[in-house]
């Protein structure tokens, strides 16, 4: 059994939750573009931001919102906690389904009977991982793009935001490596999802706070979101020192994800 045949095993299986996710990315994108391009609902957020407490502000990360343009408000959803619960799901779902829910279920003992490496296993789940995120992705860009053809914007055009729809990516594929890890490790789905989800919601919830209390402000480095600015993808494409982070530490999960399932008991 090759590679192909493990991921196509981890389509079939995913196939089905990763539509709604696509369709509901790219609705939400297209929807951000005939918020933005209406100036009654520039002037409202304008007003509401000027007597907003900095707590909402730093939710929404006022840097993206600064000077309320239309620029903005469609960058401002790619930060929306939708957006970005929906690429958490896929980073969740499937590497606790790949290798730790496939001891759990059972079928792990059908797959190791076959002529296939534990590498191999690893790899498949990697792929589906990575794959499915970059079809989300793309899916957020692609609503942005619909969007702005459906409804121009002045000064805005769908090509500036590639950029951040690849700075999304790059964070949750290194969430999505950290997911594969905890699989590597459990011997069922639910502490895997329960490690990843925790990770990720700690991640981000150290970044806000960081963000608006300054007595942990030096913590915020150790937050992944940390390294997710979309303000400065959309201003000057993605900062090659953010990226550097979010690989490493993805390069080291996966490293830790090949060692560690193949030593371990099935």
């Amino acid at each position: 059994m090759s590679v192909a045949s493990l991921l196509g095993h981890h389509v079939r299986l995913h196939r089905v939750p990763l539509v709604p996710l696509a369709l509901g990315l790219a609705l939400f994108e297209g929807v951000m573009t005939f918020v933005a391009g209406e100036p009654s609902v520039t002037r409202f957020l304008t007003s509401v931001l000027r007597s907003a407490p900095p707590e909402l502000l730093a939710l929404l990360n006022q840097d993206l919102l600064a000077g309320v343009s239309p620029r903005g408000i469609v960058g401002v959803g790619y930060t929306h906690p939708f957006a970005l619960l929906m690429m958490g799901v896929w980073a969740v779902r499937v590497p606790s389904a790949a290798l730790a829910g496939e001891v759990g279920r059972g079928t792990m003992d059908l797959l190791a009977s076959r002529p296939v490496t534990r590498a191999a296993q690893v790899a498949a789940a990697l792929l589906a991982l990575l794959g499915g995120l970059a079809a989300l992705a793309l899916a957020a860009w692609l609503g942005t793009l619909a969007g702005l053809v459906l409804h121009p914007v002045e000064g805005v055009r769908a090509s500036a935001y590639l950029p951040v729809a690849g700075a999304l990516w790059a964070l949750f594929a290194c969430f999505g490596t950290i997911g594969v890890l905890a699989s590597a490790l459990a011997r069922e789905s639910g502490p895997a999802i329960a490690w990843t989800s925790g990770i990720l919601a700690g991640s981000y919830v150290l970044d806000y706070a960081a963000r608006v209390w300054p007595r942990i402000a030096a913590l915020r480095p150790l937050s992944l979101f940390r390294y997710y600015e979309p303000q400065s993808a959309l201003a000057g494409g993605i900062a090659s020192a953010d990226m550097a982070v979010l690989a490493g530490v993805a390069a080291v999960s996966v490293t830790l994800a090949f060692a560690v399932f193949a030593r371990r008991d099935l």
